[in-house]
C-alpha cells in the first residue's frame, strides 16, 4: 500500500471518529483533570482519640481548646483496634479518612479538602469485595461512580459532571439483568429507567 493510500486512510478514519464522538474531550478525562494533588505537609503529627473531654466540634470545625485542631483524629473499637483515622487542618478534615473493620482490614478510604469531599472515594465488604468507587469533586459527585453487591456483581455505573448525571447511566439486578440503561444529554434522559435507585433487588424483588 503506498503512502497516498495510507494518508487517505487515515483522513477517512479521523473524519469518521469525530463523526462518532466528537471533538470534546470524554467526561472522565475532563473529570480527571480538575483534581490537584492535595498539600498535607502543614498537618502535624499530633493525634488525639475522638472522644476526648479536650476535642469540642462546633459548626462543623474540631477545637482543640479554643483553636481549631490540626493533626489526626482517630477511633478505636472497645478492643483498642483501629476503628478510624483521619486527618485535619484547622479543625476541619483535609487529606484522608479510612475506617477498618475489626479484623483490621481496610474498609473505606476518603479523601477530603478543607472539609470537603475531594477526589477518590472507595470502600469493601467485610468479605473483601469491593463496595463502591466514588469521585468528588468539591463536594460534589464527579466523574464515573461504582457500586457492587456484597456478592461482588456490579449494582450501577453512574457518569456525573457537576453532581449532575451526564452521559451512559447503568444499572443491574443482583441477577445481572439490567436495570436501568439511559444516556443524559442536556438534562434529558434517553432510554431505559426503571425506577431510582434507592434499593437493591434480587431477581426482580425487593431486598
Amino acid at each position: 500500500m503506498g503512502l497516498k493510500a495510507l494518508s487517505l486512510n487515515k483522513i477517512i478514519y479521523t473524519a469518521i471518529t469525530i463523526l462518532l464522538f466528537g471533538c470534546s474531550t470524554p467526561l472522565v478525562e475532563q473529570s480527571n483533570n480538575i483534581f490537584e494533588k492535595l498539600d498535607v505537609s502543614k498537618i502535624p503529627k499530633d493525634t488525639i482519640l475522638s472522644n476526648s473531654q479536650s476535642l469540642k466540634l462546633q459548626n462543623g470545625v474540631y477545637y482543640r481548646g479554643n483553636k481549631p485542631f490540626s493533626g489526626y483524629i482517630k477511633s478505636l473499637y472497645q478492643s483498642t483496634l483501629l476503628q478510624s483515622l483521619g486527618s485535619y487542618l484547622q479543625g476541619k478534615q483535609h487529606g484522608i479518612t479510612k475506617t477498618f473493620f475489626p479484623n483490621g482490614e481496610l474498609e473505606t478510604e476518603r479523601n477530603y479538602k478543607n472539609g470537603n469531599a475531594y477526589g477518590r472515594h472507595f470502600g469493601f465488604w467485610e468479605n473483601g469485595k469491593m463496595k463502591f468507587d466514588f469521585m468528588y469533586f468539591n463536594d460534589k459527585r464527579e466523574g464515573v461512580q461504582k457500586q457492587w453487591y456484597v456478592s461482588g456483581s456490579p449494582y450501577y455505573e453512574l457518569i456525573f459532571v457537576d453532581d449532575k448525571e451526564n452521559g451512559m447511566q447503568k444499572a443491574w439486578r443482583e441477577n445481572g439483568k439490567p436495570y436501568i440503561n439511559y444516556e443524559v444529554k442536556d438534562g434529558v434522559q434517553y432510554g431505559l429507567q426503571k425506577s431510582a435507585l434507592c434499593y437493591t433487588l434480587k431477581d426482580e424483588k425487593f431486598r
